[in-house]
């Protein structure tokens, strides 16, 4: 028999810990941005408003979990919202492999009869997802906006990077060869990992945010108090992951100073890349070609088996033969008074930002 439970509490969350994480690696979308240390150190630093996660229980087994909480939405109206938002890819409702789409029905629709939203905004749905979703929500009656966001990109990592590399297009692989060669043989720079929790790690991770806050500095602009407690929040998830083995902090080091670092995690064979930070004075080197170069040689070395360049277009991930993956972010209404002020709130976002555009130029 299953059972659905809220969770509305930060205590009853803690005590998810447990169970949490044996659920994330039984589920059928594992990725570090649904494990029990990220969302509840994202709500820690970036939370607002209430908890109201729901969890499916079956024999005194958590097989489901709708990680949310309660906010502000448009023009007045209160909205559930993904735990993780803005600051994560990947966003989704834990179900186990088995029986995944089934359970995942019944999550939702515990989600969409429990809630006591105005609105539901789910961010980065998968595609697999998008179907269930909208039957769900228009089998209840619910209204349902469901829009393409942008696309995530990977890429699959044979066993050696020579392999790799030769896949890569011919100016590639010559400028990583001829970059590479120039920082190691006439400017002694060396590559370096941390990875393991202490003291180590965390000047590592002060220093890489340092290379930040200076190119900032440079454009003369100063950390917004949003991005004062992102910063906060990555320096205490770095601890949180290197305990769990997720940590992956590469840099190039020049007479033991960093002068580019590379952000990610690594969870089930796989490599997130998540922040890049360079010293502009080296940016004539091309120093972050030649780290991320140099962090999946690295990764292969330890049998890591896909990069993920995650969410965000950008011309330079081409070049390193991604696949590309898109996801959506769907907005559910209980009725069509609140749905037109959702599809309402959308239509000024988008006059706003065109209005700025054209005051800009």
């Amino acid at each position: 028999m299953t059972e659905a439970r809220l969770v509305t509490t930060d205590e009853s969350f803690k005590e998810l810990e447990p169970v949490w994480n044996g659920l994330l690696i039984d589920s059928d979308h594992s990725t570090p941005f649904m494990s029990w240390e990220w969302l509840s150190t994202w709500w820690k630093h970036f939370g607002s408003g209430r908890l109201q996660i729901t969890a499916l229980w079956r024999n005194g087994e958590l097989v489901g979990a709708a990680p949310l909480h309660q906010a502000r939405g448009p023009w007045g109206m209160t909205s559930l919202r993904m735990l993780g938002t803005v600051q994560s890819d990947y966003l989704d409702f834990l179900v186990r492999k088995e029986d995944s789409d089934a359970l995942y029905s019944g999550l939702l629709r515990q989600v969409l009869t429990s809630a006591g939203s105005d609105l539901i905004l789910l961010d980065q749905v998968p595609p697999n997802r998008v179907d269930i979703l909208t039957k769900a929500a228009r089998a209840g009656g619910f209204y349902l906006q469901v829009k393409e966001r942008g696309h995530c990109y990977s890429v699959g990592l044979p066993s050696k990077w020579e392999e790799y590399l030769c896949g890569l297009g011919t100016n590639e692989r010559y400028n990583i060869g001829r970059r590479t060669r120039t920082l190691e043989r006439r400017h002694g720079v060396s590559f370096r990992r941390a990875h393991e929790p202490g003291g180590e790690l965390e000047k590592r991770v002060e220093e890489f945010f340092r290379l930040l806050i200076r190119r900032l500095d440079m454009r003369g602009r100063r950390l917004t108090v949003a991005e004062e407690s992102s910063l906060r929040f990555h320096k205490d998830l770095a601890q949180g992951f290197a305990r769990r083995g997720w940590m992956n902090l590469c840099w190039l080091e020049h007479q033991e100073r960093m002068i580019a670092g590379l952000f990610t995690f690594e969870y089930d064979r796989r490599l997130f890349y998540y922040h890049a930070g360079f010293d502009p004075d080296w940016a004539k080197y091309s120093v972050g070609m030649v780290l991320l170069a140099k962090c999946i040689e690295d990764g292969i070395g330890r049998g890591v088996c896909e990069f993920d360049f995650m969410r965000g277009r950008a011309a330079y991930k081409w070049k390193w033969n991604v696949r590309e993956r898109p996801f959506y972010r769907v907005g559910i209404a209980r009725d069509s008074v609140r749905y037109l002020k959702l599809l309402g709130s959308g239509l000024a976002a988008r006059v706003g930002k065109l209005l700025k555009k054209t005051g800009s130029r």
